[in-house]
């Protein structure tokens, strides 16, 4: 590693819930003192990163974080958290000497080639293409996406919003419930269905339509119901969450013509593995009518490790310095 290159130095994982922050070796991408804050504990982040450094045990000048938002200005504002921040004063706000900041799903891209295989849970699909375009995308409190493609210089995110998009419906029953969903909204995105509110909003949505109107429960509820067979709207629901995860990622899988693997990360489907094992998840992936003999090689993997955003953070920010120094 460049000599110019701190060894230690700050990472950060932070979503619409919770903040992630740790001590990075920047040479082994090794994580310690991880702690995990809620972000409505703190007012702003530089809040929280003084927080967490005033105890560190480390001194660190540097930091990497990765951030649930979208990243087209210099005031960034967290799409599922209260946290606005300038991206040009917020090493000096939070006593550092640089910040370098990621969309979240950017820094889970970073982390694709340096995950180890115990880290990964494979589920389906053939062999990957070396060195062909990869994409990770994942439902937690969001809905986050991002590309991995291969250049001369090594491996380059590509981060978006894809999952801002308009949510499609495929038949008359889904069009009913997505028209629930979507009353007092101007638009129904994937992000509104493919998360953990989304998955709280569609058990309503089909409890509404067998005429139970205050039906409502935690996305964990719904997930623990519907695994354990309690609850036949609780069914119904993950059902049709895992499906149209499956089309979603395999959406994904032709847009970034990801033969080198799809990634599932975020929140929920590291805890819903054996679910995604079952048929009708790959049967959604692949079903893309002239198209589906493209996807039908493509590998998917769940991203098993603890702490994904942080060892991605950890390498964009590597990375990032190796190119300034």
């Amino acid at each position: 590693m460049n000599a110019d290159i701190p060894t230690q130095a700050l990472v950060a994982d932070i979503g619409g819930t919770n903040a992630r922050f740790a001590i990075a070796n920047l040479e082994t991408l090794s994580l310690s003192d991880i702690r995990t804050f809620p972000t409505a504990e703190h007012a702003t982040l530089a809040d929280a990163i003084r927080a967490y450094l005033k105890d560190a045990p480390e001194t660190v000048a540097h930091a990497g974080l990765a951030v649930a938002a979208p990243l087209r200005e210099d005031t960034v504002k967290f799409t599922n958290a209260a946290w606005t921040f300038k991206q040009s004063t917020l090493a000096k706000e939070a006593g550092l000497e640089a910040a370098y900041v990621f969309n979240d799903f950017e820094a889970q891209a970073y982390a694709l080639p340096v995950l180890s295989a115990d880290e990964l849970h494979s589920l389906h699909g053939g062999k990957a293409v070396e060195n062909a375009p990869k994409v990770v995308l994942g439902p937690g409190t969001g809905l986050g996406v991002a590309g991995l493609v291969r250049s001369p210089s090594g491996w380059v995110p590509v981060p978006g919003e894809g999952g801002h998009q308009t949510f499609p419906a495929e038949n008359e029953r889904e069009l009913a419930l997505l028209e629930r969903m979507r009353v007092g909204l101007e638009r129904l995105s994937v992000e509104r269905v493919l998360s953990g509110p989304g998955l709280a909003d569609l058990y309503r949505a089909i409890a509404a339509s067998y005429g139970f109107s205050d039906a409502g429960l935690s996305p964990a509820k719904v997930e623990q119901l519907a695994i354990g067979g309690e609850d036949e709207m609780a069914v119904e629901a993950l059902n049709f969450f895992v499906q149209w995860l499956g089309r979603f990622a395999g959406d994904m899988a032709l847009v970034f013509g990801a033969r080198g693997g799809v990634y599932l990360g975020g929140g929920i489907a590291p805890k819903m593995l054996s679910r995604l094992e079952q048929d009708d998840f790959r049967q959604a992936f692949e079903r893309k009518g002239r198209m589906s003999p493209y996807v039908e090689a493509i590998p998917i993997h769940v991203i098993v490790s603890d702490y994904p955003g942080l060892k991605g953070a950890a390498a964009g920010l590597r990375t990032k310095l190796s190119i300034a120094g």
